[in-house]
């Protein structure tokens, strides 16, 4: 098999403790950049870590993801060019570092409310390894809605896929859709099992989205760009190709690199199977590669083994 970078065990031990030692940094993440508009009220900060989405409500502004730590000031400085509002609400996808990064800054006592899935809000709660623990002031479980009329925003969970606690952020009035990480760069995943993430649940999840949220026109990649939401929905069908592939080359006594060429084979896929990197995962692969570990994931859950976190694998095509 393709040489392998594992970081095994839990998000506190592994993916955490890369991003805090500055290994993914010394790699090329890059910097904030300015903020975008994506639609109406709705906002998006890219860099320094995952995605923060930037909503405007008539009295204050609610933020999805909060980077890495140490950018609560920056991310303050970019919502500070399309409003003087303060902050009023945070609202985390999942529990990640670089998601919930700088929380405590920009939350520093309960003027700020935090909401986030209960999965993930027990993570974030409880700590662990270089993280203290992070304050959750409202959880829910699979439906919450939060606001009315143009403010609204509601919240979705469908199931497990890059953890067991990702959340669909909805803003009805801008038609627009905050994915975080179970949809990064439009590319398959990073699947992290230490916090409950799982590849053969993730196209029911997706599923769950697609099928179940009405209205969106837009949706806001955890990290990278935004996407339609017909890109979306092919997405979601990749990602049934995946796993549907992967069983089906199990059985027949294949390997994981004999389920991507089989993926290789569908000219719908191609976008999902490129070798050029990504803006901002320079550490962790290209889509061919992420493809070629969410399938060694797959055979991994369906042999019964329990599955690792690998954050990359190389790609002998990449350019």
């Amino acid at each position: 098999m393709k040489r392998m970078a594992i970081l095994a065990g839990v998000v506190v031990t592994g993916l955490a403790a890369v991003l805090t030692t500055g290994a993914v940094t010394a790699q090329g993440l890059p910097g904030i950049t300015g903020i975008e508009q994506v639609s109406g009220n709705v906002y998006k900060i890219f860099g320094a870590g995952g995605n923060t989405t930037v909503f405007v409500r008539e009295h204050d502004v609610v933020l999805v993801d909060t980077k890495l730590p140490g950018n609560g000031e920056a991310i303050l400085a970019e919502v500070r060019k399309v409003t003087d509002k303060p902050v009023g609400m945070i609202i985390n996808t999942h529990s990640h570092p670089d998601h919930t990064g700088s929380n405590a800054e920009l939350a520093p006592n309960g003027d700020v409310q935090v909401v986030a899935q209960v999965n993930s809000a027990a993570r974030m709660r409880a700590g662990g390894g270089p993280f203290p623990p992070l304050r959750v002031d409202s959880d829910f479980e699979a439906r919450k809605t939060i606001g009315e009329g143009d403010d609204r925003i509601e919240l979705y969970f469908f199931g497990a896929g890059h953890t067991d606690g990702d959340a669909f952020v909805v803003f009805p009035a801008a038609r627009t859709m905050a994915a975080g990480d179970l949809y990064a760069w439009h590319m398959s995943p990073l699947i992290d099992p230490g916090s409950g993430g799982s590849i053969l649940a993730l196209p029911s999840t997706l599923a769950g989205a697609v099928y179940g949220i009405d209205g969106v026109d837009k949706v806001i990649q955890g990290h990278g760009g935004v996407s339609t939401w017909a890109e979306f929905h092919s997405f979601m069908n990749f990602n049934r190709g995946l796993v549907a592939t992967a069983e089906q080359t199990l059985l027949t006594g294949g390997t994981p690199e004999d389920a991507l060429k089989k993926l290789e084979a569908t000219p719908s896929y191609a976008v999902f199977l490129d070798h050029k990197l990504k803006p901002g995962l320079e550490y962790g692969g290209t889509p061919w590669s992420r493809a070629l570990i969410n399938l060694t994931l797959a055979f991994q859950e369906l042999r019964g083994e329990k599955p690792e976190l690998i954050m990359g694998m190389e790609d002998p095509h990449q350019h």
